[in-house]
């Protein structure tokens, strides 16, 4: 029997279906479904980056340097935040519709083949989105996909991909139901990317996460690159909402003045490490990158919900940070660029977050905090964010630090609609605690 042809629209709907299949920890099934479509994983280079967070700010500054280099080049990214079409980039352009549409009706018949084998359950949706991409990108004829790793590092179905240079963001505490509980074990799950002679580099200062990363490296025999010894930032100048001027010092060159349009007091470091994995796949490829085709590059470069300016008068800010680490990244952030303005935060959260202590460094910050949902199944109840603050509030001995006012509202669009309402056009307003915040917000405002 001929099977009927999807649309997008139910295309997503399958994908989304697929979240409640959950992680399931190994590359069976990614394996089995790239097997039976003649293996595209090995057709191209890739580049993969991993970390607890900045991967995809890092990834998305990577893949366009490339393409201004002059590297057909691809980028797969997640979660998304609005359309599917989001995780899949082709040398300057997000995947259309149509195209991501016709490559999964492809690939759909390996999917049940995949479903019908007794490897652990069905399919999940990370990974059929990655072997998704993997054809795409063999079809298209890409030279080099930037990958970011979903989750961990060694059972990820991005690492299927035999990369020859590997980033490393930094690490910290998340999903340890599955990596592991310390640091240390993190770690261990994140560089099994490192491939036999690849080269691999990291901004990560912490010593446990540089023993683990130089053991794993010395152990592949890769070659390693550390921020602050192989390259480094030698100077920064916030420019406002319109981002950074930094001084990069490369592996093989030296990089002033360079201007990138993103804001947040972490994305200098992001840069550099994108900076420093260009280098490394330019120098494996015979080019090198010069400071006007670095300065072209970033001229738009655009992450969508990283302290992403939608609107102004008020000022509103969509935020994906969803760990205690980026929470308390986008609070120093917003405490740099708004000191002296008044601060709305939106605030919903996954309950398998460290919630209690992000509830405690928001509630520094906002001078009027609305408790929301984010309308994911996963999303922690109005009643237990409340209780959970009220908890922390009871306990906190500088009273100084406590917001004004305190709302609970139903979802995070009749939060914003109601932010706007009572905000002064002076006034800032945030939507953080977790990416699924910014699905159903209108991003164009």
């Amino acid at each position: 029997m001929k099977q009927e042809k999807l649309d997008f629209n139910q295309v997503s709907k399958y994908l989304d279906d697929k979240l409640i299949l959950g992680i399931k920890p190994s590359l069976l099934r990614i394996n089995k479904i790239l097997e039976l479509m003649d293996n595209p994983n090995r057709d191209i280079d890739y580049i993969h980056v991993v970390g607890t967070n900045g991967k995809t700010s890092t990834a998305i500054i990577l893949a366009s340097i490339l393409k201004t280099l002059g590297f057909k080049t691809a980028y797969h990214i997640s979660p998304k935040i609005e359309s599917y079409t989001e995780r899949i980039w082709l040398d300057g352009d997000l995947i259309s519709e149509e195209k991501f549409t016709r490559s999964f009706n492809r690939m759909y018949p390996y999917i049940e083949k995949v479903n019908r084998l007794d490897l652990g359950g069905p399919i999940t949706q990370f990974e059929t989105v990655s072997a998704l991409a993997f054809m795409i990108v063999r079809d298209e004829g890409m030279q080099v996909m930037v990958l970011e790793a979903g989750m961990g590092g060694r059972w990820d179905a991005t690492n299927v991909a035999d990369a020859c240079v590997t980033g490393l963001t930094g690490v910290s505490l998340e999903h340890t139901e599955i990596l592991g509980e310390t640091i240390e074990e993190i770690t261990r799950e994140k560089v099994e990317v490192i491939k036999k002679g690849a080269r691999a580099a990291t901004i990560s200062t912490e010593r446990k996460v540089l023993e683990i990363f130089k053991e794993k490296a010395e152990k592949m025999g890769a070659e390693q690159y550390l921020y602050g010894k192989d390259f480094d930032i030698t100077g920064k100048r916030m420019l406002g909402i319109n981002g950074w001027e930094v001084d990069l010092k490369g592996i093989y060159g030296y990089y002033p003045a360079i201007r990138l349009p993103l804001m947040g007091d972490y994305q200098p470091l992001n840069l550099s490490l994108a900076v420093c994995l260009a280098e490394l796949y330019t120098d494996i490829k015979d080019k090198k990158l010069d400071p006007s085709q670095l300065k072209e590059s970033l001229s738009d470069i655009y992450v969508k919900g990283r302290f992403e300016i939608l609107k102004e008068d008020p000022i509103v800010i969509a935020d994906a940070s969803h760990n205690l680490e980026s929470i308390e990244k986008f609070c120093h952030t917003i405490k740099e660029y708004f000191w002296d303005r008044k601060k709305t935060v939106i605030f919903a959260v996954l309950s398998d977050k460290d919630y209690p202590r992000m509830i405690e460094v928001i509630s520094d910050v906002a001078d009027r905090l609305i408790f929301t949902s984010s309308e994911n199944s996963r999303s922690l109840e109005l009643r237990d964010l409340k209780k959970e603050f009220v908890s922390i509030m009871d306990n906190r001995q500088d009273i100084s630090k406590v917001p004004d006012e305190v709302y609970t509202i139903d979802t995070v669009k009749n939060s914003l609609n109601y932010a706007l309402k009572i905000s002064d056009t002076s006034d800032i307003i945030c939507i953080t605690g977790s990416i699924t915040n910014l699905e159903h917000l209108d991003i164009k405002m």
